[in-house]
């Protein structure tokens, strides 16, 4: 395999200096300072001269990486990585400075095709067996190019599992970004791209070549920059390698990307990782939450961070933090529209427990600076909020909560100089100068 994989490499090599391959081809070697000792193992072909383009031909400066990895058990959570993964948060949305209109070269099914061909050469060359196209492999490579696109580099996916048909084994990821100026068409920027990766970081935890890969995943996003070098643009790859048990019928698969591929919607599609990303997929993912409409966004109070989702008209945001973990608040909801009246996290807090059905109702906690305030739903009486850390919440908890008195008719509400709560089973408590009772 590396005696193939070199004399592809030097076979390019004469190619760019015989000025013999396509424009956008002119830089498929590794750039200087892009391939660090490590990316490269021992046996494989060094990074060669970087050659010079052919007149008009655009300039090109690529990078990325690889990685590999077995598919994860179930419900599996690292707390730890879930806590830093989600506070540390990638960068907003936006992309490189000088960036003009993102997308102005749409993902085709020509560029998918390209690199398709690409790795199936490749394996050809090695002698192992064609990989078939997956549109929801596909699927996800392709948010995550477009992440790496609003992000400006190069960027490895903690999560490559999302939204992955179920019953891989594992997977490999090649991720790169290739820098053009001047004029070049998109399939030539893809294909580009696809050699460097395929070339340049082989074996970095990953194996393009392995026996038991089935399945191909592909994503591919443009972004037109401005810059000292003129207009150009940046071509953003990703290329997902699946191991699927021989036989396994996969859904959404094809021979090749015409049969199967699905262009990217006109919207951005955002990333969804670490503890946010565990909760979404856990509560069902894009099938039941709907896809992101933005990322992760920090500097909430008590370090919270949070990611909205949209489904139709259904909005639901995911909050995390670090003393609560991550937990959902449905915005279309009586609870969820009751809690955003009354100032988000700035009034009752960060959610301390999801919304949670009880008899004849509902209920979700929430939490800011040590005090507690319980939203409650029942048909009769709507969405109505309980100070537990007060007093007529720790009468009414004492009392056996819904199950006492009822749930709550009213908010707390001032009377003269009391403050008194109404509940549904005729209850009304009372309190005033310290002291706390009940009529009926």
């Amino acid at each position: 395999m590396n005696l193939a994989r070199t004399a592809l490499a030097v076979s390019t090599a004469a190619a760019l200096l015989l000025g013999g391959l396509p424009a956008a081809l002119a830089a498929p070697s590794a750039p200087a300072g892009t391939v660090s000792a490590e990316s490269v193992p021992a046996g494989a072909a060094p990074a060669l001269p970087q050659a010079l383009p052919p007149t008009g031909a655009p300039a090109a400066h690529l990078d990325g990486g690889s990685a590999g990895g077995t598919a994860p058990v179930p419900a599996a959570a690292d707390a730890a990585g879930q806590a830093t993964g989600q506070a540390a948060g990638l960068p907003g949305a936006g992309g490189p400075a000088g960036a003009a209109a993102a997308g102005a070269h749409p993902t085709t099914v020509e560029q998918i095709t390209e690199a398709f061909k690409v790795v199936n050469d490749h394996r050809s060359q090695a002698r192992r067996a064609p990989l078939v196209y997956n549109s929801a492999l596909s699927r996800n490579a392709q948010q995550w190019a477009e992440t790496m696109a609003r992000n400006g580099k190069e960027l490895r996916n903690p999560d490559p599992w999302a939204g992955v048909p179920a019953g891989a084994v594992r997977m490999d990821q090649y991720y790169g970004r290739g820098e053009f100026t001047g004029a070049f068409a998109g399939v030539d920027a893809v294909e580009a791209l696809t050699h460097y990766l395929l070339d340049f970081y082989p074996r970095n935890g990953t194996d393009q070549f392995a026996r038991d890969l089935t399945h191909l995943g592909i994503g591919v996003s443009h972004v037109a920059t401005s810059g000292p070098k003129g207009p150009g643009w940046e071509t953003y790859l990703t290329v997902y390698f699946y191991a699927y048990p021989p036989g396994q019928s996969v859904p959404g698969t094809s021979a090749t990307p015409a049969g199967a591929f699905v262009p990217p919607v006109s919207t951005p599609a955002y990333g969804v990782r670490g503890a946010i990303g565990t909760k979404y997929h856990r509560l069902g993912g894009a099938a039941v939450l709907g896809e992101p409409t933005m990322n992760e966004r920090g500097g909430l109070v008590e370090g919270g961070v949070y990611q909205s989702f949209r489904k139709g008209t259904r909005t639901t945001t995911i909050y995390w933090s670090p003393a609560n973990g991550a937990l959902a608040v449905n915005n279309y909801g009586s609870i969820g529209r009751k809690w955003v009246a009354a100032g988000r996290e700035h009034s009752y807090g960060l959610p301390v427990t999801d919304e949670r059905p009880v008899t004849g109702g509902a209920y979700q906690v929430f939490r800011r600076d040590g005090r507690s305030t319980m939203v409650m739903w029942s048909p009769a009486t709507g969405s109505r909020a309980i100070k537990q850390h007060g007093a007529i919440g720790r009468a009414w908890r004492a009392a056996g909560s819904e199950h006492g008195w009822g749930f709550p008719a009213t908010d707390e509400y001032r009377y003269g100089a009391e403050v008194r709560q109404r509940f549904s089973k005729g209850y009304t408590v009372h309190y005033a100068a310290g002291r706390t009772w009940v009529t009926r």
